[in-house]
């Protein structure tokens, strides 16, 4: 990771990597081949750098904010 990310980036990345896993469902391969969604490898942008969870972690600190906010 860089050295210019925040803790609490840093944090979202870890907690949003380890829910996206590559886990197989319990529906047989030949159902999933023929509606052609991806088997073994379910997210294809796995490198830190290529993701959008930077842009997902803005909305949510927008999200948080707005909320903070309104409880005032």
């Amino acid at each position: 990771m860089g050295r210019n990310k925040k803790k609490a980036f840093k944090d979202f990345l870890i907690s949003v990597r380890k829910r996206v896993s590559p886990g197989v469902t319990s529906a047989p391969v030949w159902v999933l081949q023929k509606a052609g969604k991806r088997i073994w490898n379910k997210s294809a942008k796995r490198h830190w750098r290529r993701t959008e969870f930077g842009t997902k972690f803005r909305k949510r600190q927008k999200h948080k904010a707005g909320t903070r906010r309104k409880r005032r």
